[in-house]
């Protein structure tokens, strides 16, 4: 009888332990490949993290485009209100202080964290509690956190980091990505 109780909460250890989700590693040097989609139309892209103290910064790549890379300051990382949407341009971007790019401050996750709700770009956004489809890299499901405008028309799917609330997809957008790999 103990032998089948041991089984029965070794499985069950077992079967929590791999239900818990990952955090995929970010650090500057991270690359990751991405799908950009605008206007319809499909475009590989490539982003690597270059920086993660002040100036931030995300270099993107995109064949028969170009490349370039953009900045955020210490202000932005820690309170910024808004997404820079724009076709990027070529060099170096460097955004305003309330201007993130593929990442929400760390007021907005803290947010988002305590009332589930946040505000960027003058829209409110909230977690989204139906289950979504789960995100993977590396083959372990990632711990995202997805969130709906009011008026539903957009949707982002954010790292559950606190230092690094990284957006890994987005729909509804002037130019939507998704990340598809994490290296």
């Amino acid at each position: 009888m103990k032998r089948i109780i041991f089984t029965l909460v070794s499985l069950s250890f077992f079967i929590a332990v791999q239900a818990q989700k990952t955090l995929p590693e970010i650090k500057a040097g991270t690359i990751m490949s991405a799908s950009a989609f605008v206007q319809g139309q499909e475009f590989p892209l490539i982003i690597t993290v270059k920086s993660l103290t002040a100036p931030v910064t995300l270099a993107w790549s995109v064949d028969g485009y170009g490349d370039g890379a953009f900045e955020m300051n210490e202000k932005a990382m820690q309170s910024g209100t808004a997404l820079f949407m724009g076709q990027p341009g070529m060099g170096v971007t460097k955004l305003g202080d309330s201007e993130t790019y593929c990442l929400i401050s760390k007021a907005a996750f803290k947010s988002l964290t305590d009332t589930k709700t946040f505000t960027y770009n003058g829209i409110k956004f909230k977690a989204k509690t139906s289950d979504t489809t789960p995100m993977k890299y590396g083959g372990k499901e990632a711990d995202v956190i997805q969130v709906i405008s009011e008026d539903s028309k957009m949707q982002l799917w954010i790292l559950n980091n606190p230092n690094l609330p990284f957006i890994v997809q987005t729909a509804g957008l002037p130019i939507d990505i998704l990340i598809n790999d994490i290296k």
